[in-house]
């Protein structure tokens, strides 16, 4: 497992930094919660992707805070 997914999945997690990697390692091995921290070191979040496509598609359904007063 890549050292940047081991950080992402310690950072998530909420792991303390005195669990070791290779603990981190044998805990998460083949779980959704490291393929996710995988998939996140080279893409953006899904979330992120949506939201994105869905400001170029629709311009006036863009979250504007500034003018809500």
């Amino acid at each position: 497992m890549e050292k940047a997914v081991i950080d992402i999945i310690r950072e998530k997690e909420g792991l303390p930094n005195s669990m070791s990697d290779s603990d981190i390692v044998r805990e998460y091995k083949g779980t959704y919660t490291a393929a996710r921290a995988a998939i996140s070191v080279d893409h953006k979040p899904l979330d992120q992707v949506m939201a994105d496509t869905m400001a170029k598609i629709l311009p006036f359904m863009r979250h504007d805070r500034k003018k809500k007063k």
